[in-house]
């Protein structure tokens, strides 16, 4: 299996988790950040959730590789998607990077998807080698 395969499949998964498998009230409340009550249980229902549409992809990689490639996997997936949907990492980006005192949402979308994607990138890398 090489990285790009492995990519794909989980920005497939990604898509399906994130867009998908996420209720309204996740998205709504998640970014509330993990030290708020509701915020982390919001988070954690989302990361849960999220986590059951890589199902497929983690027991291919198993398959191929072995089960704890598949588990070093889906913690760089989970890990890093809890960080990135805490929404600190995101403000502080768009704040100190981009310099975007008040950000549209869908520049806070776009900058938290690309963080997704370049973890998702890592996790294949860590997948393939």
């Amino acid at each position: 299996m090489s990285w790009s395969e492995v990519l794909l499949a989980l920005l497939v998964s990604h898509v399906v988790g994130d867009v998908l498998f996420q209720t309204e009230w996740q998205a709504c409340v998640k970014g509330h950040s993990f030290s708020d009550p509701q915020g982390r249980r919001a988070l954690a229902g989302h990361v849960a959730t999220y986590l059951t549409a890589f199902i497929p992809a983690l027991v291919w990689i198993a398959v191929e590789t072995n089960a704890l490639r598949a588990v070093a996997v889906a913690a760089v997936v989970a890990i890093t998607h809890l960080v990135i949907d805490d929404g600190r990492l995101v403000a502080a980006w768009l704040g100190k990077v981009k310099r975007a005192a008040n950000p549209t949402l869908a520049l806070s979308i776009a900058v938290d998807q690309s963080f997704h994607v370049l973890c998702l990138l890592g996790a294949a890398l860590v997948a393939a080698n």
